[in-house]
């Protein structure tokens, strides 16, 4: 499944929707988006909405600590929101998930 991410401006910042495959082939383009996005909108919030995203390796979870402690150099709250299944458990295995608390829905969710 391709990769693919949405953004959209919410109330509180920044809505990133993520689908397919977030693994080793695409994490360093992906990072370099967000981190362009942080830079250039200075956002307050930014939810990383993984609900479309099915598998997620290693690199991957590394780049979203990073983008994590990036966003609070910057005064951006970052927070992943909607994963489910096998990326949830990654998440909380590895113990990454503590970083944004519980990976609840994002806002204004339930109007999508």
């Amino acid at each position: 499944m391709a990769f693919t991410q949405q953004v959209r401006a919410d109330a509180a910042g920044l809505v990133v929707t993520l689908s397919g495959d977030l693994d080793y082939t695409i994490s360093g383009s992906f990072e370099r988006s967000i981190q362009r996005l942080i830079d250039s909108r200075h956002p307050r919030t930014v939810h990383l909405d993984l609900s479309g995203v099915r598998f997620v390796d290693s690199t991957a979870v590394s780049v979203l600590v990073r983008l994590w402690r990036l966003a609070r150099r910057e005064n951006c709250s970052l927070r992943v929101v909607n994963a489910a299944g096998m990326v949830r458990q990654v998440l909380d295995v590895t113990g990454a998930s503590t970083l944004w608390g519980d990976v609840a829905p994002a806002p204004d969710a339930a109007a999508k």
